[in-house]
């Protein structure tokens, strides 16, 4: 059955796939693509194959009629037929590449177009030649922030609600319009949490690391926390306090994942967002070297999601260097803002091992990342630090306004101002 499988393939291609040549894949006359990132964090022959456009067509985001008005319903019914359609496409390419389906761990078709696949060292070299990619390049471990945690509170430590220091710095909460979601590409959400109202339509809340979407880290959950926890009387409460949020599982409970897994959890979010929506990435940073535009594996999926109308809150990551230097926390673009981190008082976290990274740009905004009480697992509450726990102060400030952050003030660190985000 595979045999055939991939001989109808092959024939598709042929007749769909015209610049998919055998001597346009191993043609050595041809430039040869420079692989991102380096070998010595990559996952052994594991790569990331994104292809141009004109190749099989855009990423399904680029093909919808962007004047019409689709509920969110009418857009991922739209999204997933577009998806299989182009998958049908990108298969095609690779069995004509010669990269077969036991070799493909992921395929891409909402935010940009490619797959993830593991394969031969020599055949990784003929994809080195092949003009219908536009970049290509090394799968690696991706690792949730190195957080700072301060205390845990259990379910039931705290019943009276209190407003965390960071909610008051980023002007207060106010109640959420729950039209609108907050997507958390994470380590999941506490999907019975009495604070948070999770979206757990499994549809939406998706694992990409087995099981379902509920947090066995804590990382995501604490996140969603700062974004959206109710406005009742116990626990905390979130800046945009309600807001639906939806968890897109990327990380187990050990914290690490794969870039190429990452990747799929952000295409989820583009089959299903909807405009005035908003994603947060709290994710730890691979090390950049170069243009963030050229480099980064992220850099298409974040943008034309961005560009569709969902706003998107990147952490700079808590290395204490260049964010310019640290993917994803690189990427700039429209309804891109990337974020440091700032002690409730209203000073830069600068520690020496966990302070966040700096820079403008990248950097767009400072919020209180330092010593924030949030929800965590099995119903409880942990005070947490690190720009993880700063980025999502902008994502609730951002699901409020249906707009960017407006600003109170600048942090100066090593002479440069950061605006304070608030609502």
């Amino acid at each position: 059955m595979k045999y055939l499988f991939f001989c109808s393939i092959i024939i598709i291609s042929f007749f769909t796939l015209e610049s998919c040549s055998d001597s346009a894949s191993t043609n050595d006359s041809r430039d040869v693509i420079k692989p991102l990132g380096t070998v010595e964090d990559a996952i052994p022959d594991q790569y990331i194959v994104q292809l141009k456009n004109d190749v099989v067509g855009p990423p399904s985001l680029l093909k919808l009629d962007r004047s019409k008005n689709y509920s969110r319903e009418e857009k991922g019914s739209l999204m997933e037929k577009l998806n299989k359609e182009t998958e049908v496409k990108i298969k095609a390419w690779l069995a004509n590449n010669g990269i077969f389906e036991e070799e493909v761990l992921h395929i891409y078709t909402a935010a940009t177009i490619g797959a993830a696949v593991r394969i031969s060292s020599e055949k990784f070299e003929k994809l080195k030649t092949n003009q219908d990619i536009e970049t290509l390049s090394y799968d690696r471990m991706i690792s949730i922030p190195n957080y700072q945690v301060e205390s845990i509170e259990r379910s039931g430590g705290l019943r009276m609600q209190t407003t965390p220091c960071g909610i008051t710095n980023a002007g207060g909460f106010a109640n959420a319009n729950t039209s609108r979601w907050a997507w958390v590409v994470d380590s999941g959400i506490d999907l019975d949490h009495p604070d948070l109202n999770v979206v757990t339509n499994s549809l939406y809340a998706k694992s990409f690391v087995g099981g379902n979407a509920d947090d066995c880290n804590g990382h995501g959950t604490h996140v969603a926390g700062t974004i959206a926890a109710r406005n009742n009387s116990i626990g905390v409460v979130g800046v945009a306090a309600g807001a639906p949020v939806v968890p897109v599982k990327v990380f187990g409970c050990s914290g690490g994942s794969p870039s190429s897994t990452i990747i799929s959890g952000i295409n989820h979010v583009a089959t299903y967002d909807s405009p005035g929506d908003v994603l947060n990435l709290s994710l730890g940073g691979a090390w950049n070297a170069g243009n963030c535009a050229t480099t980064c594996n992220y850099f298409t999926s974040v943008t034309n999601i961005a560009n569709s109308g969902t706003r998107v809150a990147i952490a700079s990551g808590n290395n204490f260097g260049n964010a310019a230097n640290v993917q994803p926390a690189c990427i700039n673009g429209t309804n891109i803002f990337t974020v440091t981190n700032m002690r409730c008082n209203g000073t830069y976290y600068d520690d020496i091992n966990t302070g966040g990274n700096w820079g403008r740009p990248p950097v767009d905004f400072i919020a209180t990342g330092t010593s924030v009480l949030s929800t965590f697992l099995n119903g409880g509450y942990a005070t947490l630090t690190g720009t993880s726990m700063a980025t999502p102060h902008v994502a609730g400030i951002m699901h409020v306004r249906n707009a960017a952050p407006l600003t109170n003030g600048t942090v100066t660190f090593s002479g440069v101002n950061y605006p304070i985000a608030v609502r």
